[in-house]
């Protein structure tokens, strides 16, 4: 999860500060790096999959940008955004009750 706010409030500063990559660089790289970290803590975690893992980065990332671009940025989401928001879902609900 907070590997998914991480890359989420780049996305965000990155839409909302102007003036290039480079002059936020000493923003970007260390939280970079803090998402490589998470994610690889992730996915050492006993018992957990990198499948399991991708899954719960994926659907936390694409609800987090839903609400970031709602809320936010005020953008309008499209019918696809929606739709694989509802297969990450789906795809956590059948991961969950079907078992590993």
């Amino acid at each position: 999860m907070a590997a998914a706010i991480i890359a989420v409030t780049n996305e965000y500063l990155y839409r909302k500060y102007t003036g290039g990559w480079f002059q936020m660089a000493h923003v970007y790289v260390p939280a970079q790096l803090m998402i490589s970290y998470t994610l690889y803590r992730l996915i050492t975690i006993p018992g957990v999959s990198l499948i399991d893992a991708f899954i719960v980065f994926s659907f936390s990332t694409v609800a987090f940008r839903v609400f970031v671009s709602i809320v936010l940025l005020h953008d309008n989401i499209g019918t696809g955004s929606w739709v694989a928001l509802g297969l990450l879902f789906l795809a956590r609900v059948a991961q969950l009750t079907l078992g590993k």
